[in-house]
């Protein structure tokens, strides 16, 4: 196990990284720190199960770092600094359940470089997976695994992100079931998740023009949550909480405006430091407190209120 090296930015905006640094480090130090890189020995793709009680998990004749895939949840082992993992039912104690694999990109096989690009690619789809990440514990956190040199030059450049208490195995599923819940909490969500899908495609390092171009997508996106949640029927509790998330997203999509309508490069960096100020998590909260979902804000978040 080594120290997943925490995030670096070379972006313009003491706000922005403020925001977005702070946010990620308490996602990654959710789980210690902790980067596991999984690499299948010889001895399991030769077949020696003495060696390798594992080896189950290669599959026949497959050069993959770990055969799991989403929704799994397994137990994991080290045996001389590799580490192997048996699939079992989420109902049962396990170290991990694999919200996402991805596909590494460029041809760098240094592991600094490969912790990094794992980093924010698991990060941005942990929403996508258990579409509330609000729900998820304070124990809970992100980590993942990725291909050794000798898995790469196998031919396999796939990192396995998944989720993992702190304090040891645990039971169930963080996966939220749409059946389970009432219909204005579902409709309130799949809006939510609109907008974060949208975020999780900054351009992290990217350059001005990039960053022009996803500011101008996230202030539709806001504009388009915000649409939706003035159409849709709510309670009259949750109404005024609402109005008032409304209303601050709406702020947050003109500030992104104008930032994109920025004439110089300085000025976006400047303009776009306080739209990273908007939405607050306090109206976010508001609702989902009216609206009976967790609200206490996520140990989890890997980015502003959406």
């Amino acid at each position: 196990m080594s120290a997943m090296p925490l995030p670096t930015s070379s972006e313009p905006g003491s706000k922005r990284q403020q925001k977005r640094r702070g946010l990620a480090i308490v996602g990654v130090l959710a789980l210690g720190g902790a980067v596991l890189a999984m690499s299948l020995i010889s001895r399991a793709l030769s077949g020696d199960a003495d060696e390798n009680p594992d080896k189950r998990m290669s599959g026949a004749g497959d050069g993959s770092a770990v055969s799991l895939a989403v929704g799994d949840c397994f137990t994991s082992s080290q045996h001389n600094e590799v580490y192997s993992a048996v699939p079992v039912s989420c109902s049962r104690p396990h170290d991990g359940e694999v919200f996402a694999t991805v596909a590494l990109i460029g041809s760098s096989g240094v592991g600094d470089v490969l912790a990094k690009q794992s980093y924010h690619q698991c990060s941005d789809r942990l929403t996508d997976y258990v579409m509330d990440d609000w729900s998820l514990p304070h124990t809970t956190g992100v980590n993942y695994y990725y291909p050794t040199p000798e898995v790469q030059q196998a031919g396999n450049r796939t990192t396995t992100c998944f989720t993992a208490d702190t304090t040891g195995r645990t039971t169930g599923s963080v996966r939220v079931q749409e059946a389970s819940l009432a219909a204005d909490q579902l409709a309130f969500l799949r809006l939510e998740l609109g907008s974060a899908r949208v975020f999780k495609t900054y351009p992290h390092l990217g350059s001005t023009a990039a960053n022009r171009a996803w500011a101008a997508k996230i202030a539709a996106a806001l504009d388009h949550e915000a649409d939706g949640l003035e159409a849709a029927h709510w309670s009259a509790g949750a109404r005024p909480k609402i109005t008032a998330y409304v209303g601050e997203l709406r702020r947050s999509a003109e500030l992104w405006r104008k930032a994109v309508a920025a004439r110089s490069d300085n000025s976006y960096w400047a303009r776009s430091d306080d739209a990273w100020n908007q939405p607050s998590y306090k109206y976010q909260g508001d609702v989902r407190k009216a609206l009976g979902l967790a609200s206490d804000l996520p140990a989890t978040s890997f980015g502003p209120p959406f």
